[in-house]
């Protein structure tokens, strides 16, 4: 955990939050969900995002489910990134792609992470894709939009 938190520090000063890419590829926003205070793996995920050119908005960890959906509908973004390291997570996963529905977002793509959620099924968290690792969800991005530029 120490190394860890070491690491995060570097890549807080290697990308600023907020730092934009010459040439975005297009907005993520990434969030561990309430009730897990759990981030390596989302910053992770978010420095891997940003040196592969898209823009990233980071509404943090322990974030509430109306917040990710409020930054969702201002940033207009390709996909929402969402990690999680516990299993008491797991219901407020299966809920984003409805609240998103019901803001019209339906084309917003969900890609969950993280140590409790690979353990489940894209049909099963209610999700798009369930990445195994960092590069596994950048890969699907990718795929799926086509490497925009």
């Amino acid at each position: 955990m120490l190394a860890g938190r070491a690491v995060t520090e570097v890549m807080k000063f290697l990308y600023p939050t907020g730092m934009a890419t010459s040439s975005p590829k297009g907005t993520v926003v990434i969030a561990t969900l309430e009730g897990d205070v759990h981030d390596l793996g989302k910053n992770i995920f978010r420095v891997v995002l940003i040196g592969n050119g898209y823009r990233v908005v980071d509404c943090g960890k322990d974030c509430s489910l109306h917040k990710l959906i409020e930054v969702t509908e201002r940033e207009q973004p390709l996909a929402i990134g969402v990690s999680g390291l516990i299993t008491p997570i797991i219901p407020l996963v299966r809920q984003v792609k409805d609240h998103l529905a019901r803001r019209n977002l339906d084309q917003v793509l969900v890609i969950a992470g993280g140590a409790a959620l690979k353990q489940s099924t894209a049909g099963k968290l209610n999700v798009d894709f369930v990445a195994e690792s960092t590069f596994d969800g950048l890969h699907y991005l990718e795929e799926i939009t086509g490497g925009r530029k």
